[in-house]
């Protein structure tokens, strides 16, 4: 069970890029999957993406003098 909170820790985000990137894998190495296991790891590559996206850093930049 997750603790939940007012921010997603960073060390969360760095192990989704992680698997994101382990998941781009399959496509890169032309492996084989079914249509249905193509649909359910394209569901899960866009649910993780929507975690980052929705933690995106900002940066606050001000001009001195």
């Amino acid at each position: 069970m997750s603790i939940l909170a007012d921010k997603t820790d960073y060390r969360v985000l760095r192990i989704i890029t992680k698997s994101l990137k382990q998941l781009e894998e399959i496509n890169d190495l032309n492996l084989k999957v079914t249509k249905v296991d193509d649909f359910e790891i394209s569901l899960a590559t866009n649910m993780l993406k929507s975690v980052l996206d929705n933690n995106a850093q900002v940066i606050n930049i001000t001009s001195t003098g």
